[in-house]
């Protein structure tokens, strides 16, 4: 499979942008801050964050909301938001290409993360937002023969017994940790350490 590919400020109306493409996913993310928030949504000690992801057709619902909720978290953790208490850094994201194949719900779910916060940072850097730390997410699924697969392919993840979404910071702090599938302890051991070493 090709590697990331990336695109950086393809929106002009957005502060910073990309497009990040993982080979399963092509996301493209933009974002605007610090802006002015609505009274109800400022913090008096940092910026709020707010993550809109449109799905490709239809509007959003429950899968939705949950992707932006675990990205929030992932980017609260990596922008310095006491810099620019009171105000607002709005992320959007949008699919524009995903795999043929419908992968079962909570896999697909997962198996898009990697690529959503991926796309974020780079666009958040694109734009000049201030970070604390860097990071990239990295997608690994186990074969049916335990063998683990770091930036699967859509007919690994499809054959996978369990798929995982990880991010480190660069200081090797873990940020994200979602997985499902049938795995125990040593195999989701495995998974960490070969998704540290690609990121």
């Amino acid at each position: 499979t090709m590697g990331p590919e990336l695109l950086q400020h393809p929106l002009s109306r957005a502060d910073g942008s990309s497009v990040f493409s993982d080979g399963l996913y092509t996301i493209i993310a933009g974002v605007n801050g610090p802006v002015e928030v609505q009274r109800r949504d400022e913090l008096p000690e940092e910026a709020a964050i707010e993550v809109n992801f449109r799905p490709s057709s239809g509007v959003g619902g429950p899968r939705e909301r949950w992707l932006e909720g675990i990205m929030q978290k992932v980017l609260r953790s990596i922008l310095l938001v006491h810099l620019h208490p009171r105000t607002l850094f709005q992320f959007t994201v949008q699919v524009s290409n995903q795999p043929q194949t419908q992968f079962r719900k909570t896999t697909g779910d997962i198996a898009i993360l990697p690529a959503l916060i991926n796309a974020s940072l780079t666009a958040a850097i694109d734009g000049g937002v201030p970070l604390a730390t860097t990071t990239s997410a990295v997608l690994a699924v186990v074969t049916d023969s335990g063998k683990v697969v770091v930036d699967p392919s859509e007919k690994e993840v499809l054959g996978s017994r369990s798929i995982h979404a990880t991010a480190f910071n660069q200081h090797g702090e873990q940020l994200l940790d979602e997985s499902s599938g049938i795995f125990d302890i040593g195999t989701w051991e495995a998974v960490m350490d070969a998704s540290q070493q690609a990121c």
